[in-house]
């Protein structure tokens, strides 16, 4: 491990594991460095938990996925195969050097030699006493670098970082590749970059950064990542005071059903508070995980932005650009970081589910409630959805050996690790779709399948002829998990607070997992698709309308006031309806033949796809992160399911 410690402003040289200074250390292909001894502690501790054949580890700092050299070797030797920060340990030893007194150089090739320095010549490299100076240096040297070394003590470790020398050719490195986006001497331009595009000086290149305003850009960026960790760290913390709330309610509630049960009651409770509490911890440690991740890269890149202002304040050009490819990176992991939370985030409660008839002794059931939600506030750091354009990524098929008709997708869910539920109308069946786009279950129903949605990450619900099914879904199964108001029939359907929110006819209701119904709207027409925004709360309705200047898209707050949205123009009989995770709308206008995105106050609106594009009477849609999936009801297309992207 590394031992001692540095000054608060050598941010470079610190081991952002054991927070000291770097011994023997290693730089990662992300150019973040770790002492040998604290790399290797940490890879053989993250592989604990992997399968002895993985290849691969992350990066404590950014959680980029690093390869080693030789992965057949044992993991105990892969941190050794890394290069050497041979910059970083020359920096600690002038450091420490420049901690130790400086003596005068003609003194000490006299008696006195140790007599203490107090200039330095930066022509003659040498140490001079005040009276050597007078007397030796000025009356041979004139208009030398002299400098006072007892008001600028610490110069000599910078003046040295600025004349770096290449490893291989002894020379200054003093020139930069841009195409290789690396530093060399001028023997290393000559013989390895003759044939590159930009070779510029260091100087230059941070002249171009500075007047490019790439250093002024990539700081606003990196204090605008710092913004986004912030409000998920904040937000985390929410969420965990909210689990301990509902844990707290909870044991209240187990407490007052003991008061009227006695002994018998006591030992009940002991046994779900166990549960309770293990629940609790659970969901504790996985909100914890993900802002774990938020804090260390915010703590790395709050260090590599206070690191940059040191090297363009010493203009040293070396690390300017070494810091600068630094927080490229960090921002690149801080992307990818946040579009995987958006894509994962739910909201947690813990719930006492209390049987009603106490006297049957039944202590009720520990209930830990997920419901998928866009996170508020958090720039995601890329370019708006709104502002994207669509490429078309693949068709894939849905059609079984088995089915005896071709399919009709009134309903689609797409999740976030890559799977596609699917519900066909025709053969009275969901599908499931994994990530490769291959059908690897079904399940067969008594009703016929109308709309879906997502109530978490693992559970879909599905609006029937026949009730409302709640299935669990893993990569490779679909399992019913419950039905609930069996033998009613609903079109559309959401999930909101707990509660599924379907359409049955013209009303909109909210259905509860017991099966108790209240009507919350009445439409003009009929509704057969919905979708909830919890960023801002609203349920989107799709009013299956084809006269011009009716509803087509209404909103209902969580008052349940109805709002027009969209009316009948652009968009005719609409069927499909979705929400990204930044609050736009996308619908399926089945007479329309398009795709259209509009803002959520609808005062923003554009047509995604259209029959140019091949769409003709879309039936379906979901949208995960930048992707969506899109269904048809005309022949062959009724078949098979399309994936776009917007980029």
């Amino acid at each position: 491990m590394a031992e001692g410690g540095l000054r608060p402003d050598s941010h470079l040289l610190e081991c952002p594991i054991c927070l000291e200074q770097l011994r023997q250390p290693r730089t990662l292909p992300c150019h973040h460095s770790l002492c040998q001894e604290c790399l290797s502690s940490y890879i053989i501790s993250e592989g604990s938990g992997k399968r002895k054949t993985s290849t691969t580890f992350t990066c404590p700092v950014c959680r980029k996925l690093t390869q080693p050299v030789d992965a057949s070797l044992e993991k105990e030797k892969w941190a050794e195969q890394f290069p050497t920060n041979n910059a970083a340990m020359e920096m600690i030893q002038m450091k420490n050097k420049s901690t130790e007194p400086h003596y005068c150089t003609p003194c000490q090739k006299t008696k006195e030699s140790k007599v203490p320095a107090r200039f330095w010549c930066n022509n003659t490299q040498c140490l001079f006493c005040e009276s050597c100076k007078l007397n030796l240096h000025d009356i041979i040297h004139a208009n030398c670098d002299v400098v006072d070394i007892m008001t600028y003590g610490n110069f000599l470790p910078r003046k040295a970082t600025l004349h770096k020398r290449c490893d291989k050719h002894n020379k200054k490195m003093i020139y930069y590749c841009v195409d290789h986006k690396s530093l060399g001497c001028s023997k290393c331009v000559t013989i390895g970059h003759r044939k590159c595009n930009d070779v510029t000086t260091t100087e230059e290149y941070c002249e171009k950064l500075n007047t490019d305003s790439k250093l002024e850009e990539r700081t606003s960026k990196q204090q605008e990542a710092i913004g986004a960790l912030e409000s998920l760290v904040k937000d985390f913390h929410l969420q965990l005071q909210n689990i301990a709330d509902h844990k707290d309610l909870a044991l209240d509630s187990l407490d007052d059903l003991q008061e009227r049960l006695v002994q018998r009651i006591r030992e009940m409770k002991t046994e779900m508070t166990d549960d309770l509490v293990a629940k609790y911890k659970q969901e504790s440690e996985n909100l914890k995980v993900p802002s774990q991740k938020c804090e260390r890269l915010k703590a790395a890149i709050q260090n590599t932005i206070e690191s940059s202002t040191t090297a363009q304040q010493q203009n040293d050009h070396m690390d300017t650009i070494l810091l600068y490819q630094r927080g490229q990176t960090e921002l690149d992991a801080c992307k990818d970081l946040i579009k995987e939370i958006r894509m994962s985030i739910s909201t947690l409660s813990i719930e006492h589910e209390i049987d009603s008839n106490v006297t049957n002794l039944n202590f009720g059931k520990i209930v830990v409630q997920k419901e998928r939600r866009h996170l508020p506030h958090v720039p995601s750091l890329a370019k708006p959805l709104a502002e994207c354009e669509v490429r078309e990524i693949r068709k894939m098929n849905m059609k079984c050996p088995s089915d005896a008709n071709d399919c009709v997708a009134h309903g689609v869910v797409f999740i976030h690790n890559g799977l596609i539920v699917v519900g066909d109308f025709n053969n009275k069946k969901l599908k499931l779709i994994n990530a490769a786009g291959d059908i690897v279950d079904e399940l067969k129903m008594d009703g016929q399948p109308w709309d879906l949605c997502l109530v978490d990450n693992t559970t879909v619900a599905v609006a029937t002829s026949k009730g409302i099914y709640v299935l669990a879904v893993t990569p490779v199964k679909l399992t019913l998990s419950y039905i609930t108001n069996a033998g009613t029939s609903y079109e559309g359907i959401a999930f909101r607070d707990g509660e599924f929110i379907v359409s049955t006819n013209n009303e909109i209701c909210s259905v509860t997992k017991d099966g108790k119904t209240k009507v919350l709207h009445r439409c003009n027409g009929e509704v057969y698709a919905l979708s909830h925004d919890s960023g801002n709360g609203k349920l989107f309705i799709a009013h299956h309308s084809n006269e011009i200047c009716s509803t087509a898209i209404g909103s209902l707050s969580n008052d349940n006031q109805h709002k027009h949205v969209l009316k009948v123009n652009v968009v005719r009989l609409p069927y499909g309806v979705d929400v990204d995770g930044e609050g736009n709308v996308y619908v399926c206008g089945w007479r329309s033949n398009n795709v259209v995105q509009l803002s959520g106050d609808g005062t923003n609106v554009r047509e995604l796809l259209t029959a140019a594009d091949g769409i003709t009477h879309p039936l379906a849609i979901s949208v995960c992160g930048d992707r969506f999936v899109v269904t048809s009801h005309t022949s062959p297309h009724c078949n098979s399911i399309r994936e776009f992207q917007l980029i």
